[in-house]
């Protein structure tokens, strides 16, 4: 088993720029990767897919209980306010 891993996410450029322009008073950007079983249409087998998401930082310091569970990773904000990743990079095409 490898002693060292290397992961790469691409984000097209414009989709960053329209999320942060979304959010001017965002921090930063979080990027996630979740690994779901998934069966593919057609497929036979399940297989492991790599969902991968960029969602800006708002959170500021904790306040109140449902900030600090925030904080922690509790709850992450509805899919809509972050961008997916490019599954083939570069450019975003198989």
């Amino acid at each position: 088993m490898a002693s060292e891993c290397r992961i790469e996410f691409y984000f097209r450029a414009e989709d960053l720029k329209k999320l942060l322009k979304a959010n001017p008073k965002a921090k930063g950007i979080i990027v996630s990767q979740e690994i779901k079983k998934e069966k593919p249409k057609g497929a036979a087998n399940y297989v492991n897919v790599a969902h991968i998401r960029a969602r800006v930082d708002m959170i500021q310091p904790a306040k109140s209980a449902k900030s600090a569970k925030l904080m922690t990773g509790g709850e992450e904000p509805p899919p809509e306010e972050g961008i997916d990743g490019c599954p083939f990079p570069p450019g975003c095409t198989p």
